[in-house]
C-alpha cells in the first residue's frame, strides 16, 4: 500500500511538474513585464515633472531684469546634465545573469518534472496516506515553480505564491478538523506572521538585497512549515539562510565577481523549506536537544 501511495504520487508529481513549468514562465514573463511598463512609467512622470520645473525656472529668469555684469537669459551658462535628478535610476550590485533558460525549455521542463515528482514520492513516504500528504504536495509543487522562476527570470510571482496558499490553508485547516490539532494551526499562523515580519524588516531595510517576492515566500514557508512545528520552521530558516550562503560563494568563485555576485534566494529558501519538512524534527533535535 504504502508503495503504491509513493508510486503514485511521484507519478502526480511529475505530471503537475511538467504543467506548472510552462505556467511559471508564462507568468514571470507576464510580472517582468508589468514591472519593467511601471518602472518607465515612473520614469517618464518623474522626468516631465523635471522638465515642467526647469521650464518655468528659465520662464523666470527671462522675466527678471537684467544685472549688470551678469549673463541674461540667452547667455546663461547650460545647467549641466540633470537627467538622474529626481528620477530613480536602478542600480545593480554586480551581474544578473539567470543560470536558467527562460521560455520553452524542454530539458527545465523536464528537470522541473523529475524534481516534483521525487518530492512528491518523498513527502508520500514521510507521512503516508494522511490528509496532510495534500496540502504538503501542493508547498512542493509552488517551491519547485518559483525556484525555477526565480533561476530564470529573477522573479517570484506572487500569482504562482497566492493560489498555492489558497489551496494549501484550506487544506491544513481540513488537516486540523480531522486530526483535532488546532494547536498546529496557531503554531502556522504565529510561524507564517513572524517569516513574513523578519523578512520585511530585511526587504525594508536593505531592498537592494533582497526582493518583495522573497518577503511572500517567507511568509508562505512559515505557515506552512510551522504547521508541523515552530521547530521546523526555525530549521527551514537556518537550514536556508546556510544554503544561500554556500550557493552565494560557489557562484563567486564561479563567476570571478567576488561579493558583487547577484543570487537568487528562493531556491535556497525552498531548500531549507523541503530539509526542514523531511528531516526537520531529527534536526531539532538534535540542535536543540528536544523532540519533534
Amino acid at each position: 500500500m504504502e508503495t503504491l501511495l509513493i508510486a503514485g504520487s511521484s507519478v502526480a508529481g511529475l505530471v503537475i511538474g511538467a504543467a506548472l513549468d510552462p505556467i511559471g514562465q508564462q507568468l514571470a514573463d507576464r510580472s517582468r513585464a508589468a514591472d519593467d511598463r511601471r518602472r518607465d512609467e515612473e520614469r517618464a512622470e518623474e522626468r516631465a515633472a523635471h522638465q515642467h520645473a526647469e521650464t518655468a525656472g528659465r520662464a523666470d529668469i527671462g522675466d527678471a531684469e537684467p544685472v549688470a555684469g551678469q549673463p541674461g537669459a540667452a547667455d546663461a551658462p547650460p545647467s549641466g546634465d540633470d537627467t538622474r535628478s529626481g528620477v530613480e535610476v536602478p542600480q545593480t550590485e554586480g551581474p544578473a545573469r539567470d543560470l536558467l533558460p527562460s521560455g520553452r525549455s524542454p530539458g527545465r521542463m523536464v528537470g522541473s518534472a523529475i524534481v516534483t515528482g521525487g518530492l512528491f514520492g518523498a513527502a508520500a513516504g514521510h507521512f503516508g496516506a494522511d490528509l496532510i500528504l495534500a496540502p504538503f504536495c501542493v508547498f512542493f509543487a509552488m517551491l519547485v515553480a518559483v525556484s525555477v522562476t526565480d533561476l530564470s527570470h529573477r522573479l517570484v510571482p506572487r500569482r504562482l505564491l497566492y493560489p498555492a496558499l489558497a489551496l494549501i490553508v484550506p487544506l491544513l485547516v481540513a488537516t486540523s478538523a480531522v486530526d483535532h490539532a488546532w494547536h498546529s494551526l496557531i503554531g502556522s499562523v504565529i510561524a507564517g506572521a513572524v517569516a513574513f515580519g523578519i523578512f520585511f524588516l530585511i526587504w525594508w531595510f536593505v531592498p537592494r538585497g533582497m526582493g518583495f517576492g522573497d518577503v511572500r515566500l517567507a511568509g508562505v514557508i512559515g505557515l506552512t512549515v510551522g504547521y508541523l512545528s515552530l521547530l521546523h520552521a526555525y530549521v527551514a530558516f537556518l537550514a536556508g539562510f546556510v544554503m544561500g550562503m554556500v550557493f552565494g560563494l560557489v557562484m563567486m568563485v564561479v563567476s570571478s565577481t567576488g561579493r558583487k555576485t547577484r543570487i537568487p534566494f528562493a531556491p535556497s529558501l525552498a531548500v531549507g523549506a523541503v530539509i526542514a519538512v523531511l528531516w526537520g524534527g531529527h534536526l531539532a533535535q538534535s540542535l536543540f536537544h528536544a523532540g519533534s
